[in-house]
Parts: C-alpha cells; sequence; structure tokens
C-alpha cells in the first residue's frame, strides 16, 4: 500500500469510528479504545516501514571534544578565532542512528555522533549485516556526516515533498541508540517549519544523543527529515541543551539532498568567520573594533570604527542580530553587509573563512578595562 492510499484508509477509519460515536449508542470510551488503537496501528506501520533503511552506527577511539578556548596556542602568533562545540556536554561511547541514503551504500547520520573523531566507525544493517564504514565528508553547521560502506541493493527512504511538511502533522522520531536490533521511536508533531534559517523542522517528538542521525517520519512511514541538535548559536553539540525536552529539530529532505550532494564529491563545512572582533562597550549596534589581517572583513576594505548596519539585506541592531545572520553560513559561502562609515552606507560581498584561514589581530596597547563605568555617550549607536 502506497504512502498516499495508508493515509486515505487511516482517515476513512476515523470517520467512521466519529460517525459511529454520535449516531449509534456505542459508549464514548469505546470510540477513544478505538480512536487510540488506529493511531497505534498507524505508528506501526510507519515503524515497520521505515525500519529496513535505519542504521545502528557504532565509533571506536576518538577523545572529549574540548573547549578550543582553552587550548594552548603558539604564544608568539595566537588565534583568537576558535571553532568550540559549542557546548560542554560529555559525549559518551555507545550506539548511534543513521540512514540508508541510497542503494549504492551512502549513510547519513549527524555530526554529533563523529565530534570525537573516531579512528574506527561501523554500520549495522536491519538483516544483520555489520560493515565498516567510511567518513566522506561532515557539515559542522548543519550537523550532517556521510558515511560509506561496500555494499549494493540497500533498501532506502521515500522523502516527504517540501511543500507538503506543515505543522501539526505527526512525527515519528526513531533511533537505535539503545542498542539492539529493533528501533526505538517517540511520537510528536511537526511544531514548526523552516526552523534555523530554513535549516529545519521543529518537533515536540523527545530527541537525544539516541535518535540524532535517525529520521524523522510521517505517518506513512516517509523522512521528514534528519534529526539533529541545533541551536542559534554555532557548535556541533549547540542545542543539546534541548534533550528530550521537546524542543527537537530535524534537516529537511530538500535541504539535506542539497548537502549531501556536496558532501558526496568530500566537501566537508566549517563554521564561518568575518575575522573581527567587536567593541564591547557598544550595546546597540555593531561596531568593528579590529580585524584579523588576513581576515575576510578585512580584505573587503572595512575599517575599524565601521558599523555593520544590515547582512542580507537583515538588520543588525546589536550583536545577537549578527550571530544570528551568520550562525548557519559555513565557510566559503558569501554574505552580503551594508556598512556605514561616517555618513556613508557602503555594500560589500565577503566571502567566509575557516578559523585556520584567519591571521591574528593587532596588539592592543591599551586593551579595553571592563571594570571602567561606561558613559551614555559611549553605548549610542548611529541607527537610534
Amino acid at each position: 500500500m502506497t504512502g498516499l492510499s495508508r493515509r486515505f484508509a487511516v482517515g476513512m477509519m476515523c470517520v467512521v469510528v466519529l460517525h459511529g460515536a454520535v449516531g449509534s449508542p456505542a459508549r464514548a470510551s469505546d470510540s477513544s479504545t478505538d480512536i487510540t488503537t488506529g493511531m497505534q496501528a498507524l505508528v506501526d506501520d510507519a515503524i515497520n516501514h521505515a525500519s529496513p533503511f535505519i542504521v545502528r552506527i557504532e565509533t571506536v577511539g576518538g577523545v572529549q571534544p574540548l573547549d578550543q578556548l582553552l587550548a594552548t596556542e603558539d604564544d608568539d602568533n595566537p588565534n583568537q578565532f576558535r571553532d568550540n562545540p559549542g557546548s560542554n556536554f560529555m559525549v559518551a561511547d555507545g550506539p548511534t542512528t543513521g540512514i540508508i541514503y541510497s542503494a549504492d551504500g551512502f549513510i547519513l547520520t549527524s555530526s554529533f555522533n563523529f565530534v570525537r573523531d573516531p579512528s574506527i566507525v561501523t554500520v549495522a544493517l536491519s538483516d544483520g549485516r555489520q560493515m565498516t564504514a567510511d567518513i566522506v565528508a561532515r557539515d559542522r553547521v548543519r550537523k550532517l556526516t556521510l558515511l560509506k560502506i561496500d555494499a549494493a541493493d540497500l533498501p532506502t527512504p521515500d522523502w516527504v515533498p517540501n511543500e507538503q511538511i506543515r505543522p501539526g502533522q505527526t512525527a515519528i522520531a526513531m533511533g537505535m541508540g539503545f542498542g539492539g536490533s529493533k528501533p526505538m521511536a517517540s511520537v510528536g508533531i511537526v511544531s514548526a517549519v523552516n526552523r534555523m534559517m530554513g535549516n529545519a523542522i521543529q518537533t515536540d517528538a523527545k530527541l537525544s544523543p539516541a535518535n540524532y542521525g535517525g529520521p524523522l517520519l510521517d505517518s506513512s512511514g516517509y523522512v521528514l527529515g534528519i534529526c539533529v541538535p541545533m541551536a542559534q548559536r554555532p557548535g556541533e553539540l549547540a542545542g543539546i541543551e534541548f534533550y528530550d525536552a521537546g524542543v527537537g529539530f530535524a534537516v529537511p529532505g530538500k535541504r539535506v539532498h542539497e548537502i549531501v550532494a556536496e558532501l558526496k564529491e568530500g566537501k566537508s563545512f566549517h563554521r564561518g568567520w568575518l575575522g573581527m572582533t567587536v567593541d564591547p562597550k557598544i550595546e546597540k549596534g555593531v561596531a568593528i573594533k579590529s580585524s584579523a589581517d588576513p581576515s575576510p572583513i578585512r580584505d573587503a576594505g572595512a575599517l575599524s570604527g565601521d558599523w555593520i548596519v544590515r547582512i542580507n539585506g537583515q538588520p543588525i541592531k546589536h550583536f545577537g542580530h549578527l550571530v544570528k545572520a551568520l550562525y548557519m553560513v559555513p565557510a566559503g559561502e558569501r554574505v552580503n553587509l551594508q556598512l556605514l562609515r561616517g555618513a556613508e552606507h557602503i555594500d560589500v560581498e565577503v566571502t567566509l573563512a575557516r578559523s585556520e584561514e584567519l591571521g591574528p589581530l593587532p596588539i592592543e596597547e591599551e586593551p579595553f578595562d571592563p571594570t571602567k563605568p561606561v558613559t551614555e555617550e559611549e553605548t549610542d549607536s548611529p541607527q537610534d
């Protein structure tokens, strides 16, 4: 039975049950039981449909990710721009989840499962086979990883078209993180779409390391997206604090396909940096304090004292706006900035860089003293 026919059959079942509850002497409790039984059958059907393409992933080796802000650097040439995990969550050993992306052995999962940079990765298929997998590439921004195993004719999922994903529809998160041969499931709804700068579906189905990398399904067992931790800040572990909180995210199929096309070419994605510091005394607006040499912001001709007033057309009125505009943009992608220098607006295009591509910041002879009182004039923004 196709997904459409399954939905139609279940819809007719619910109509018949509800009609019987109104027009017959059947008790309300009987009707409720019938509806619950019907929903249980619907979820069971979706799980059975999806189980063949869900895999268990095990990793061996690697080290706990450290807060890179504490990492030692060459004192003569310190790099002020460091990628950090985004959380102090301790990543434990244990099975994780993925799905078969294509019949020729590409496996898709979450980059969360690989922050320890494991030396060995194995994949257990639903038919009982276990295979060693190679990491093809990782997207540390949208939290996806592509693996490859030596296999063929594997079962693959059906994906829900983006335009058919809507708030309120049933969402089933599945995972293999508890071990065993059968996946676990958590049922909820799609809470919102186009979250995280258009990169995520939001769901209230419980998400945790047990199902990160697993599918978020609709009621027919079709894949809505891939479950990942996300938050409005960078870092592969950012968002882990929503663990089982009823606020979870999944990368929708449309976005997945775009990203996987590049991951298959061996292209990994990293956090993108402008390569600048901002004036910490200013609460309203974003003023450039200094820029690394080299850096994208310096190469674009920006000067110390310039204000960033727009990014990709969106107003930037404080530092939080700056973070929100850039946290989902990986290195190598372009953004359009509008700078304010005196009374002049300057439009520039900037290609974000990886942290290791940035040079050092200038040494400041008189660094800002946080104990010094800030005057009202120093906190004014030219946009006020």
